[in-house]
């Protein structure tokens, strides 16, 4: 009897040593949380079991990657890639920024969205970051293992739990079933970060709201014998009365407890200098955690009862990922449109002859779609479908706010001040279009522009715009402010156009442009610089249609002052109409109208590049050609002043620059660059060469002769610091100008130098 005894204790123990569990529990942190992934890696390289898992915050986001099939390492890589902090950004990828679906430059600072309803109501914005990417990788990447799983989160590689902040209820949530990436995004969703997701109705926020260690959640779920919990939360200093996110975060944030209800329990408390939000350097922040917790393996290890060899893992997830099934995905389920809206993302994501998409088929046409000006968010959820194999695709579409107003211009300590206003109505149906209105004030420029943009859900991006556009140039030397009155200035351009474009999408940074417009110029001057008050200008009005076809690949960074990417143009444009010019009370001239038929081509090349994009010290060059028959007007400033133009820097487009325009020419010129901080400070050196084939010059009669052929060249040189603020880059410019009567100047400027579309742009 005593042997029978003896036998059944040793069964008991041994199988109370096989049944020993061990959960890991990892809370929220930001970017510190990056060290759970560390902790992991020292936990399975000393084969430490890992048998269930819970996290709140980025501890869902590394836990849900384990509890998916992730090895610590390939967790490690993915953080560490270049995708990865981009996301974090709130970024997208290059390849999948479409410059077909871009707005056209405008000197805009400040946009404000505005919903039309019965009243009008301001909209600011609920996130900091975009996360459409992140949601679109979550979306892949946990697609498999949900799937394998049955959606059921006990069925994973190893069973996981995660908690989320139902701010409708004002309640926390445990997710056990379900989507593992929506589950996942919600408990991630940090406030004012990233927007908050809808689940069943309800909105849903970071776990850390309620609860930043759930060590209670992995108990409950999963009994375990064992906790060992990765912790870089607190609770933080009581609320100040200075210090408004202290007050927002007492406001939102209740009290966690950090402890672990559980006898056997170690909890490691990395220490890491890595921010909130800072996902720059994640292999210090990873490695933080795997020091930590090699220097607790002795505690943990004397609690674990039986390993498990890192073959035996390697083994189980190999034949866990067997189970799983790269997505394709077959119907699309939209919500959040109307029938007609739905209509058109559907033709955008899988085309008018629809068929079964993989990831990397469907990624590109998603991003497309959410360059859509009224697309404002896409949340994307798979759900596999077992009768055809493939995935559903059940995709929230948020649409654009109706309206919108943006603010800008350039505010400088030269003359050339000018406010922008622009106001647009978008308008979404089977076709996504948008009803714009531009408006630029100030003595230097001004302008009105309407037009209405229609974009098309074809096979290839296709739009059609209507445009009507009005300009003025004055273009003077004495005052500084809006309002100062001053004498006749010394040339004023004047031109309106309309007509209508059409492009075509040729790649993601491409587009080729056809347009027609008629146009009206009067261009008042004089021809010397000796005139009076009572004197009358010069007048030559052109009256002429355009046609011109644009073959364009952009990919720079910035719409003023880029250093990274590049633009290449190829345009080809015709012009024909008649000139008038009547001569004003300057010069002993006849004051009798003069005139004339002009017809010519321009064909035009530019390479605007830019090279080492990561870099501290980057460089680019300029390189513009240019060939036409552009024939003399009546006089010498008539020629000029519509001739092709080499203008290089924003501080040259604001100069009447005789020099720099002849029928024919070469010119370019090299940048360096040294960016800091983050490419918020720029210090940018350029120069430039201006080669005429032949020189537009003046003749004793104010009349137009060519010069001798490549015998006159011009330089322009330009230094600039530049910040780039939230709003707009404020800089600090001194350029040298080659023929003007003073070649430098120096300014302090805010803003973009942008005017509206020209007629033979």
């Amino acid at each position: 009897m005593p042997r029978i005894h003896a036998l059944f204790l040793l069964l008991v123990l041994a199988l109370s040593v096989s049944a020993q569990r061990v959960g890991i529990v990892l809370s929220g942190g930001g970017a510190v949380g990056m060290v759970h992934i560390g902790v992991l890696k020292a936990l399975e390289e000393n084969d430490i079991p890992i048998d269930c898992i819970a996290g709140s915050s980025m501890g869902a986001l590394i836990g849900g990657m384990y509890a998916a099939g992730y090895s610590p390492q390939e967790i490690d890589s993915v953080f560490n890639t270049d995708l990865n902090k981009l996301m974090a950004r709130g970024g997208i990828e290059d390849e999948y920024m479409y410059y077909f679906k871009q707005d056209a430059p405008d000197a805009s600072l400040v946009t404000v969205k505005l919903d039309l309803d019965t009243t009008i109501q301001l909209s600011l914005p609920t996130n900091l970051r975009s996360p459409v990417l992140i949601d679109f990788e979550q979306m892949r990447s946990f697609a498999p293992a949900s799937a394998a799983a049955g959606y059921n989160m006990d069925s994973l590689f190893v069973p996981f739990r995660c908690v989320a902040s139902d701010i409708t209820a004002n309640r926390p949530v445990i997710f056990s079933k379900g989507d593992l990436a929506q589950a996942v995004r919600a408990s991630m969703s940090y406030p004012f970060y990233f927007k908050p997701i809808r689940v069943d109705g309800h909105l849903m926020m970071d776990g850390g709201l309620f609860n930043n260690f759930p060590s209670d959640v992995l108990y409950n779920a999963f009994l375990p014998d064992v906790i060992i919990g990765s912790n870089v939360g607190n609770n933080g200093p009581p609320p100040n009365e200075d210090d408004l996110m202290s007050q927002l975060r007492a406001m939102m944030q209740q009290q966690t407890d950090y402890t672990i209800p559980c006898e056997h329990s170690v909890i490691v408390l990395p220490q890491s200098a890595t921010t909130l939000f800072d996902f720059s350097d994640p292999a210090t922040t990873i490695e933080d955690g795997y020091k930590a917790t090699m220097a607790r393996m002795p505690e943990i290890k004397a609690m674990i009862e039986k390993y498990r060899t890192a073959e035996d893992t390697k083994v189980r997830r190999a034949d866990w990922k067997r189970k799983m099934h790269a997505p394709v995905f077959g119907d699309v389920r939209i919500e959040g449109l109307t029938k007609k809206q739905s209509k058109y993302v559907e033709r955008t994501l899988l085309g008018r002859d629809p068929q079964p998409l993989t990831t990397a088929e469907l990624k590109p046409r998603y991003f497309r779609l959410y360059a859509d000006n009224n697309v404002a968010g896409l949340h994307p959820k798979s759900t596999y479908n077992p009768q055809n194999g493939n995935y559903d695709l059940e995709l929230l579409v948020k649409r654009e706010k109706k309206l919108d107003v943006r603010f800008g211009g350039i505010f400088s300590s030269r003359p050339i001040n000018t406010g922008m206003v622009g106001l647009r109505y978008n308008i979404f149906g089977r076709a996504s279009a948008r009803l714009e209105a531009l408006s630029y004030f100030g003595k230097f420029y001004a302008a009105g522009q309407a037009k209405l943009r229609i974009d098309f859900s074809t096979k290839i991006p296709l739009y059609v715009e209507p445009a009507f556009t009005i300009h003025r140039w004055d273009h003077f030397s004495s005052f500084t402010t809006f309002f100062d009155e001053v004498r006749p200035s010394y040339i004023v351009l004047r031109e309106s156009w309309g007509g209508v474009s059409t492009g075509l999408s040729v790649g993601n940074k491409g587009l080729l442009r056809y347009d027609f417009k008629y146009a009206q110029s009067r261009d008042s001057y004089y021809q010397s610089l000796e005139w009076s008050a009572i004197d009358t200008a010069d007048v030559t009005e052109f009256n002429y249609a355009t046609t011109g076809l644009l073959l364009e690949r952009n990919s720079l960074n910035r719409k003023q002052h880029a250093n990274a990417g590049e633009c290449l143009k190829a345009e080809l444009r015709y012009f024909g109409g008649n000139e008038v010019t009547t001569p004003g009370t300057v010069g002993e001239t006849s004051r009798e109208p003069i005139g004339h038929h002009h017809e010519w081509l321009v064909a035009k090349v530019t390479l605007d590049k830019y090279f080492l994009p990561r870099g501290v010290f980057k460089f680019g060059f300029l390189l513009e050609a240019v060939y036409s028959g552009y024939p003399f007007f009546s006089n010498y400033t008539a020629t000029v002043a519509r001739a092709p133009v080499f203008q290089p820097t924003p501080e040259s487009k604001t100069y009447f620059l005789e020099d720099f325009r002849a029928s024919q020419y070469a010119a370019g010129g090299v940048r360096t660059i040294i960016a800091v901080a983050k490419n918020k400070f720029d210090l940018r050196l350029e120069g430039y060469v201006f080669q005429p084939y032949k020189k537009i010059q003046r003749s004793e009669d104010d009349g137009s002769t060519e010069g001798t052929a490549i015998s006159d060249r011009y330089f322009l040189a330009s230094g600039s610091l530049i910040y780039q603020s939230p709003i707009g880059p404020v800089w600090f410019n001194t350029s040298y100008i080659d023929g003007l009567t003073n070649p430098w100047a120096v300014s302090l400027n805010f803003g973009y130098v942008i005017f509206a579309q020209r007629a033979q742009e």
